[in-house]
Order: C-alpha cells, then sequence, then structure tokens
C-alpha cells in the first residue's frame, strides 16, 4: 500500500462472481459496514461517499474482527478480493488499484497486488487447542517449594483452573529465602516455556498499579492512569514493545485481584457482530473494537431476561467484560488492595491498636502462636513490607539491631490465651485452678487425668 502503516486505510472489495477470465478485473466498491442481518454494506468509490466509508488502521483490532465476521458470510471467499487503499484519496487510489488488476500477470502489479491485499488465509479459523494441561507433566515440586500441594489445590478448586490455562484466584504462597521464609498472595498459571516444558508463572499482589513507569516501553499520561484505576480498562488500543520483541497493538487492563498491569494482543480478540441477541451498530462494533466502554440494550440472558449492560474489551479476562453498576466491584477491589498500614487480625491473631501502630512505624515484632491455613500454630518474627504494604513473616529476627533495648510486643491467638497464661505465666482460672500439668496447644479445659 502507498503509505506508511500508521495511516488509516479503507477497504476495497473486488467482486470477481461475473467476470469472464482470470485477467479480467471484477466490480470494485469500498466497505462501508456491516447492515442489521450481518451482511457486508459496500459502497461507490467516490469522493462524496468518503463520510460513509468504513476506516481501518493498523494500531487496531478492527481489521480481525471484520475479517472474521467476513468470512462467516461467504462460502467462496476466494471469488473475491479485498485491497487496502489509504482514506484520504480513495478515487485515485481505486484508479491505481483498477490499473493494476488490470495488468495482474505483470511482475510489478503482482508485487503491488500482494502488498495492498488481505491475505483471507492469515484469518481463516484455526482448530483451538482446548486440551487440559496433563497434570503428570507438571512438575510438582515447584509447588511444594511455595508450601503448595495438588491435594490443597484440588479441594481449593483452583487446580482445574490451572490446567485448563487459566490463573488461580489468590493464593497464599511461602518463597524460601536462606533462613528465611517470604509469605506472600499470588495468582498462579501454568504456562509452557520455549522447550514445550510445563511451568509455573507466579503474579504477586502489589501494593498498587505500577502506572509511573514505562510499561513495555509505553508511558501512560495523567489521563490513562486515572481511566486505568477508575475502570479498570485504558479503552482503547496501544503499541506496546515486550523485551526482545516486536512491537504489537494491545488491550490493556488491570488485574483487579493483584494490581497487575495486563496486555493483551489486539488480533488476538474476536468480537462478535451479535451479542446475547443483540446486532451491534457500526459504531457501536467499531468503538468496541477499539476499547471504548459501550452501552448495549435489550440483551437476552440465558434465563431469558432481557438486560443492559456496558461492554468493554478486558485484557485481563482475554475476551469482552459486561460491566454492571459503573463497575463498582473494580472500585471496591481497587480500593481495598490500596489500603494502607498492618492488617487488624493476622493469621487468626487479633492485633491491638499498639501492634498495629509498632508494625506501622517499622518495628519488627514476634508474633507468637498464630494459625496457618491448615490450623497448625506457629511462631514468627514479623515486619511490615513498606513496598508490598503487606505483613513478611521471618523465623530469626530479620534486624536484630532494632530489638536492643527494645521490648518485644508478643500477641496471642483468642484460641491459645488460656494455654500460654497457664503455661507461661502460672495464671489459673477456676477450671485451670488444680491443674499441675501444662496445657497443650488451644487446650482451655483440663483433661480428667490432669484434674486429679
Amino acid at each position: 500500500m502507498e503509505s506508511n502503516s500508521n495511516d488509516n486505510y479503507v477497504l476495497v472489495l473486488e467482486d470477481r462472481t461475473e467476470v469472464k477470465n482470470e485477467q479480467e478485473e471484477g466490480k470494485l466498491s469500498v466497505v462501508s459496514g456491516v447492515d442489521d442481518k450481518g451482511n457486508l454494506k459496500t459502497t461507490e468509490a467516490i469522493a462524496a461517499n468518503q463520510a460513509a466509508f468504513l476506516k481501518f488502521n493498523n494500531k487496531d483490532g478492527l481489521l480481525k474482527n471484520f475479517m472474521t465476521n467476513f468470512l462467516k458470510q461467504f462460502n467462496e471467499p476466494s471469488r473475491f478480493g479485498l485491497y487496502k487503499v489509504v482514506a484520504n484519496n480513495v478515487e485515485q487510489g481505486v484508479g491505481n488499484l483498477r490499473t493494476m488488476l488490470q495488468n495482474r500477470e505483470k511482475p510489478e502489479s503482482k508485487q503491488q497486488l500482494a502488498e495492498m491485499g488481505v491475505s483471507f488465509e492469515d484469518y481463516l479459523p484455526q482448530q483451538k487447542n482446548a486440551t487440559a494441561i496433563d497434570p503428570e507433566k507438571v512438575d510438582w515440586k515447584q509447588l511444594d517449594n511455595l508450601g503448595l500441594t495438588r491435594e490443597r489445590l484440588e479441594q481449593s478448586g483452583e487446580l482445574e483452573k490451572m490446567l485448563s490455562w487459566q490463573k488461580s484466584n489468590l493464593i497464599t504462597i511461602a518463597i524460601p529465602m536462606g533462613d528465611t521464609t517470604i509469605y506472600t498472595d499470588a495468582r498462579l498459571a501454568f504456562r509452557t516455556d520455549d522447550n514445550g516444558n510445563i511451568g509455573l508463572a507466579i503474579h504477586p499482589l502489589r501494593k498498587k498499579p505500577q502506572l509511573d513507569f514505562p510499561y513495555m516501553g509505553y508511558k501512560f499520561s495523567p489521563e490513562e492512569k486515572e481511566q486505568l484505576l477508575t475502570t479498570g480498562n485504558l479503552g482503547k488500543t496501544i503499541e506496546v514493545t515486550p523485551k526482545n520483541g516486536k512491537p504489537f497493538s494491545a488491550y490493556v487492563s488491570i488485574d483487579p485481584q493483584t494490581n497487575e498491569i495486563v496486555a493483551l494482543r489486539a488480533d488476538r480478540v474476536n468480537i462478535p457482530k451479535d451479542i446475547k441477541g443483540v446486532t451491534l451498530s457500526d459504531q457501536q462494533y467499531k468503538d468496541l473494537v477499539e476499547g471504548k466502554a459501550v452501552k448495549v440494550e435489550g440483551m437476552t440472558a440465558k434465563s431469558g431476561k432481557s438486560f443492559d449492560a456496558t461492554l468493554q474489551v478486558n485484557a485481563e479476562k482475554k475476551g469482552i467484560e459486561f460491566i454492571f453498576d459503573n463497575n463498582r466491584r473494580f472500585k471496591e477491589r481497587q480500593q481495598q488492595t490500596q489500603q494502607q498500614g498492618a492488617p487488624h487480625k493476622l493469621c487468626g491473631l487479633e492485633l491491638s491498636e499498639k501492634q498495629r501502630e509498632a508494625l506501622n512505624s517499622g518495628r519488627t515484632l514476634y508474633l507468637k502462636n498464630m494459625v496457618d491455613k491448615q490450623g497448625q500454630p506457629f511462631n514468627a518474627y514479623v515486619r511490615m513490607d513498606k513496598e508490598q504494604n503487606r505483613p513478611r513473616f521471618y523465623k530469626w529476627n530479620p534486624d536484630k539491631k532494632q530489638e536492643t533495648g527494645k521490648e518485644k510486643v508478643v500477641a496471642i491467638a483468642e484460641e491459645h490465651k488460656t494455654q500460654v497464661a497457664v503455661n507461661n505465666h502460672g495464671k489459673t482460672n477456676e477450671a485451670t485452678k488444680n491443674v499441675k500439668e501444662p496445657l497443650k496447644t488451644g487446650q482451655t479445659q483440663p483433661t480428667a487425668a490432669q484434674k486429679q
């Protein structure tokens, strides 16, 4: 095409259904959209029809979605041709195209037509690889190293998602670092490496989205940051460049569970013309492909009830999301993940305001009788990670110097208070005043043997 890759262009349809030989050019017209029944609409290639032309851009995913619907409509796409012509001079461009088609056997015309043409093979439906991951090919030791087991993932229902190439919900994992174990929440997913081996991708919970730094070479403007923080979606496609990779057009969203920025290639998203019984208008369809939020009314749920919703491509969900109540749930999730300071309850342990104040000031606390997710008690040094806004757990004191001359603040889980009071401090109540043996973990009443 006689333009750079950033120019808007139109698609010129060559209808060859009535040609008498291979050399004859077909009828040429410009694509103007799709009607309510999904049929292709075209118009004459003259300047007076400029406003009706459907315009494309190499930076958005409109062409892919158009081609998907185009190929569904035509049983014999080989009897048609589609060519890109710059949008600002359609008449001249179509005239040049007609000349090339009339001389399509000439080498120079062949080369130019190949550059301008849209290859149908690039958009033919491919058989999806819906095969679930074989559990026997998973390296379960990777999960063991994070304090997880196959059984635990099965019981929680997360393993089924992961074996279907999806991310889990947030899971608490333990990351060993020398003599220290760091506990954090993360979403997990199985992915293949360059050699086809199944590996584990870890998506940790972040304090907040890292919008102040370039993301794959793209720097967000203040308006774009506000858009992402408010709705979770950027609302348009942008060009990003991964490390050691080629730039591509992408939708961008924020994972509401982890605050991770997620990009999705625009050319991998298939947006149908008909959604839940409603045929999108040309403008609705174009806006949706461009990443904008589109209000759609009168859709039909599986129950048969009619409903309205705002539709928008969500990169984290890898497709269209249905937004209700102005996406209130995303805003609430953002507020929750960005809350500052130590939690009020930590592993079953109610923290006092004094303890929370100590953690928030950067002190390390030694907390006893916290309870892990298996119901087992444990003791650990705890310090707040200011960057991640999360408590970190340590087997050893991470900063012995700061304990010098300072009294450790010890907290005890509610179910261990009687046990610690009796065993550590010699205190008794009516039930334990005659007990001579130490109480066991979680014990509040003496056994028959202890009463004797």
